[in-house]
């Protein structure tokens, strides 16, 4: 906390801002005194002030955090609408060493997840339902079936060209959800709301690229961050991840991203790429500041960076069916092709209970394309030879034939 001062997260008054250029410092147009006289709690806003604008902007590369959040409805996120949890009631603090972490970042006080609260047996009946669900939470993280969809409170950003800005007579576009496509400062952009995530298998760690680190310029597409896990590996299940694509500039000798210098310094500055437009003079500037050398030569490439979807938990009846994964269960055969019929339970209507994306779409969401969708996962893109009721799982298999019982 060294590098946090105090009045960013307990000003109470909303009033609080630093000066852009000003390394941190406060605006002078701010009341410090009344600040200071008004100190108390963090809130989702005062958390939110930082965490929210991740990327220069509000919902800009955080697939699930927006000011939307500081006021929500209770089917966008559960906790924080339906229950009014504030950040600290997950992000538990001591000592003000704060847990919890973005996936783009290394841990540095301690992680938590849903069963820090919900246990890693969360569903608490007694049902077959629940002995199945409770299997699952081996092999599927919780958001992967209670965060069916990310960004469905506002849109967020998915596309990112840096190498298209500067163009200060391009007009920009706004697309349908109302979010330009173009900024001369910031390049090309392209938004996305209530997509359906990326899903890949995760043991908890983090391969990240980070200033300085070499690549490799041949490779079509760099990951800034990736998941690390496979179907093999039993520590790992299957999590949902918004992919923040985009394009930045990399040293063509050194193979490392570059750092450019954008926000004037003073009036003077003849080097920040916001006042000058000239990428060759804010790389050689960023990169002197941050004392790593540069080539001179750089190179655009296509860039990719895994987030972690934790927030806008969806309400546990939204939550996928079973149907919608397993395309096996869509006929009239449902779980009855293992379990004996019961008269006191309709498996073809259990099966089907989960996320109704046609109430979502009358909502307003964008997910007419998921209306009546199945596979929802991709099994085989996880590595699995299909439907694992069918084929079997990563560790096991159901007695089920040669995999033509459909």
């Amino acid at each position: 906390m060294s590098k946090i001062d105090c009045l960013i997260c307990h000003d109470t008054t909303g009033t609080y801002k630093k000066a852009p250029p000003a390394a941190g410092m406060p605006d002078p147009k701010v009341d410090l005194v009344k600040v200071a006289k008004n100190v108390g709690h963090t809130s989702r806003a005062t958390c939110g002030a930082c965490h929210f604008n991740g990327g220069g902007g509000d919902a800009i590369k955080h697939a699930d955090l927006s000011r939307d959040l500081l006021y929500p409805p209770r089917n966008c996120d559960i906790h924080m609408g339906g229950y009014d949890f504030g950040c600290v009631d997950c992000h538990q603090t001591r000592n003000h060493k704060i847990a919890g972490r973005s996936s783009s970042v290394p841990v540095v006080e301690r992680t938590i997840s849903c069963e820090n609260c919900h246990s890693e047996k969360p569903h608490y009946g007694d049902t077959l339902l629940d002995h199945h669900l409770n299997k699952h939470c081996e092999n599927i993280a919780c958001n992967t079936c209670h965060s069916p969809v990310y960004a469905k409170c506002k849109p967020t950003k998915v596309w990112w060209d840096w190498s298209k800005a500067g163009d200060k007579a391009r007009v920009a576009k706004k697309d349908k959800y109302g979010m330009p496509d173009y900024h001369w400062k910031k390049g090309e952009f392209k938004w996305a709301e209530s997509p359906k995530p990326d899903y890949a298998w995760y043991n908890g760690f983090i391969k990240r690229i980070f200033l300085g680190d070499k690549v490799g310029l041949d490779d079509p597409v760099i990951n800034i961050t990736e998941p690390v896990g496979s179907i093999k590996d039993p520590n790992s299940r299957i999590t949902p991840f918004k992919i923040m694509k985009g394009v930045q500039a990399f040293d063509t000798r050194y193979q490392y991203a570059l750092v450019p210098h954008l926000f004037p310094r003073d009036k003077e500055d003849k080097t920040a790429y916001w006042k000058n437009t000239d990428w060759q003079k804010a790389f050689i500037d960023g990169m002197a500041s941050a004392e790593i050398p540069y080539s001179g030569e750089y190179i655009w490439k296509e860039t990719w960076m895994y987030w972690r979807s934790e927030h806008e938990v969806m309400p546990a009846s939204m939550a996928l069916s079973c149907v919608q994964c397993h395309e096996s269960l869509k006929g009239e055969k449902t779980c009855n092709r293992c379990h004996k019929d019961n008269r006191d339970i309709d498996f073809k209507k259990l099966a089907h209970k989960g996320t109704d994306f046609s109430y979502m779409k009358s909502r307003g969401r964008d997910v007419s394309h998921l209306i009546g969708s199945t596979d929802y996962i991709n099994f085989e893109a996880l590595g699995y030879k299909g439907d694992p009721i069918v084929y079997g799982g990563r560790f096991k298999k159901l007695p089920l034939g040669n995999g033509n019982n459909k």
